[in-house]
């Protein structure tokens, strides 16, 4: 239990560094974020016609009937399509209580994958640095690629996303690495 706790507070800790340093100082995952070229009245209308917080979808139906389907498949051809998570009211962004939940959620994910490490044996270093990333990228493909092919996400930002996964693993493994012996 003890190395479990030291590779999820090590790893962890490296993954959040980095994630930090990707998002905050690095400017690839700004690169795949489009501009609005007039945002006020978009806001404007989201505000007048979204009444509480939650992941939307335009054009949507709530019922599966052939014709709304139909329908639906019809505006989605000619537009405009959109996948948006909308918050009518704003909200206050909390910098502490979110980065916080960032380390504990990367914590987690290294406590994960550092209990995977251990049921493997007889990896070399760089194998066991290459196991934690490939199953965090693994891990992250279940949830970007179905993105990519049901909503249409950009293609940019999934490239950027699984290599920036990748990459947070790749780093944090080699601490793991070192942490998980035979």
């Amino acid at each position: 239990m003890k190395l479990l706790i030291k590779g999820a507070l090590i790893g962890g800790f490296i993954a959040f560094i980095w994630t930090n340093i990707s998002w905050m100082v690095l400017p690839w995952h700004g690169w795949t974020i489009a501009k609005l070229a007039n945002e006020a009245p978009i806001a404007q209308s989201l505000k007048s016609n979204v009444t509480e917080s939650g992941l939307y979808i335009l054009p949507w139906k709530t019922e599966k009937t052939n014709e709304a389907m139909e329908e639906v498949n019809k505006k989605m051809e000619s537009g405009p399509y959109a996948f948006m998570v909308v918050h009518p009211d704003g909200f206050k962004k909390n910098m502490i209580k979110m980065m916080l939940f960032g380390l504990l959620t990367n914590i987690l994910i290294a406590f994960i994958l550092t209990y995977l490490l251990t049921k493997t044996k007889g990896l070399s270093y760089i194998h066991k640095v290459g196991f934690v990333k490939m199953a965090a990228v693994a891990g992250a493909l279940v949830i970007i690629m179905p993105n990519l092919i049901w909503w249409q996400f950009p293609l940019a930002y999934t490239l950027v996303t699984i290599v920036d996964t990748a990459l947070t693993w790749g780093f944090a493994g080699l601490a793991i690495g070192k942490i998980v012996k035979d």
